[in-house]
C-alpha cells in the first residue's frame, strides 16, 4: 500500500458560437449557427504553480483558427461560456515526508503494508517490492526492500509516479501486473483506478491501495 497528499488539475474549457451567412432556395438571406466545445490540456495545480493565462487564450484561439480553417465558411460568432474544472489529482505517492496512516478500520483487518517513505517520493516502488518481497518482521520498514530495488526497471520513470505510468511500468517488468484502487476516508468507500489486463499472464499481480491525506494545508 502507499500513500497520496492532495493535488488537483485544473481544466479550461469554453463554448463557442460559430455562423454562417447563406442564401436559402427564395433568395432570401438566411443565417445558420453551430455550436463548438472545445478545451485545454488538463495540468496540475499546485503551491507555486499557476496557469499560464496567456498560453489558454493561445490555445483557445489556435483552436478556432483550425476550426474557420475547415472550409465550412463558419465564423466566430461569440463565446457563449468559458469555465474551469477542477479534479482531483491521485499521482502514485506523495512528497518526501508525506506518509499518511492507514485507517484503522483498514488496518484492523491487517491485509495491507503500508510502507512508512517519510524521506522519498518512491512510494510506488516500495509497496512493488513488499509484495514481491514479503518481510517476516516489520514489514512497514523500507530497509527491508532497498536492496531489491535493482531488480526493477525503473528506465525514464519520475517519481510519485503518475497512475498514466502504470502501462509502461508493466510493459517494462512483463513479470508484473498492477491494480491500483483508492480509498475514500470520508465515507470508507473505495474505486478503481487501474485495472491490468495482463492479470492472466504476469507472474505477479500486486493490488495498490493509494490513501489520501485529507488534513486541511
Amino acid at each position: 500500500m502507499f500513500t497520496v497528499c492532495r493535488s488537483t488539475k485544473i481544466q479550461f474549457f469554453s463554448q463557442a458560437v460559430f455562423q454562417r451567412a447563406t442564401i436559402n432556395d427564395f433568395g432570401e438571406d438566411n443565417v445558420s449557427r453551430i455550436v463548438a466545445h472545445f478545451n485545454t490540456p488538463a495540468e496540475i495545480l499546485s503551491e507555486g504553480h499557476l496557469p499560464d493565462f496567456n498560453a489558454i487564450v493561445n490555445h483557445f484561439r489556435q483552436r478556432i483558427d483550425q476550426f474557420t480553417r475547415r472550409g465550412s465558411g463558419y465564423i466566430l460568432d461569440r463565446i457563449r461560456q468559458l469555465g474551469v474544472c477542477f479534479v482531483k489529482y491521485r499521482p502514485l505517492g506523495g512528497s518526501a515526508g508525506s506518509f499518511v496512516p492507514t485507517p484503522p478500520w483498514i488496518k484492523n483487518k491487517m491485509a495491507v503494508v503500508n510502507v512508512q517513505n517519510h524521506d522519498d517520493d518512491y512510494c510506488f516502488v516500495w509497496s512493488v517490492l513488499a509484495h514481491l518481497h514479503p518481510a517476516r518482521d516489520h514489514s512497514y520498514r523500507i530497509q527491508n526492500y532497498t536492496s531489491y530495488a535493482s531488480e526493477l526497471n525503473l528506465d525514464g520513470f519520475t517519481f510519485p509516479l503518475p497512475i498514466k505510468d502504470i502501462p509502461r511500468f508493466e510493459q517494462q517488468n512483463p513479470d508484473i501486473a498492477i491494480h491500483c484502487m483508492a480509498v475514500d476516508s470520508k465515507d470508507n468507500s473505495f474505486s478503481i483506478l487501474y485495472l491490468s489486463p495482463h492479470v492472466h499472464k504476469r507472474l505477479h499481480t500486486i493490488t495498490l491501495l493509494i490513501l489520501d491525506n485529507e488534513r486541511d494545508p
